[in-house]
């Protein structure tokens, strides 16, 4: 179930984009889907909210179907880059709140980072599934499939579970979910031997025993299934 209320456009109906704009729209998120493919937007339509078929380098059309209003625009495009320039351009240039952009190689990633896209992801490294999972959930901050029902989930310490030690929570019972590791946010001393306000890494603290307590700010790094997880978050 989402748990977001932000609205998505998926620019790219390859294999990659497809995965993403219907893990998307599955999660019960908003979804416009865009490509220049009659035949993808047909197979796309029964799962999004909406699909248009237009070449999404042109400003005025990306304008008039929205997709300068939605909170998240990813650019999927895998056959050629330059269109994956130019509409984040365009992007850029409506001041669109988050954009996400394709690359293929180190090479593409510094080109949309040199033009003001700070968030690039590589399809070999990024299914759209696990990116799904991760834009829909404000508390998941990584994601790793192990198999159709089970996986490996980084999540942020639930407010309900800070303060108690891991024999109290007793998290393996109550929601069917094998807690890892935790990952806990440390002070990082600067050059001049002085504490900034902002400078802080996470700790993996490796085995961790049942006394353990959970910290406002820590990650628990947890496996099992989405429906284990969603009971999980509702703690918050």
């Amino acid at each position: 179930m989402a748990t977001t209320k932000d609205q998505f456009c998926v620019i790219g109906l390859g294999e990659y984009g497809f995965s993403l704009a219907k893990s998307l729209a599955e999660e019960g998120a908003y979804v416009l889907a865009i490509d220049n493919d009659y035949d993808r937007i047909e197979e796309i339509k029964k799962y999004v909210a909406q699909a248009v078929q237009f070449d999404a380098t042109d400003p005025v059309l990306l304008q008039e179907h929205g997709a300068f209003e939605v909170d998240v625009v990813i650019i999927t495009i895998g056959e050629a880059f330059e269109p994956v320039v130019l509409i984040a351009m365009e992007l850029l240039k409506a001041k669109v709140r988050r954009i996400i952009a394709r690359a293929s190689n180190d090479t593409q990633e510094a080109i949309l980072n040199k033009i003001g896209i700070k968030e690039v992801v590589h399809p070999e490294k990024d299914e759209g599934k696990r990116m799904a999972t991760s834009l829909l959930s404000t508390s998941i901050s990584d994601f790793f499939k192990l198999s159709s029902k089970i996986g490996i989930f980084e999540i942020d310490a639930p407010k309900k579970m800070v303060g108690y030690s891991l024999k109290e929570l007793k998290i393996r019972q109550r929601y069917d979910m094998s807690l890892i590791t935790i990952k806990r946010q440390r002070k990082d001393e600067g050059s001049n031997g002085l504490y900034q306000a902002d400078d802080y890494y996470y700790e993996v603290l490796g085995v961790l025993g049942p006394l353990t307590m959970i910290r406002k700010t820590d990650r628990l790094v947890i496996m099992g299934s989405q429906e284990s997880l969603d009971k999980l978050l509702e703690t918050n």
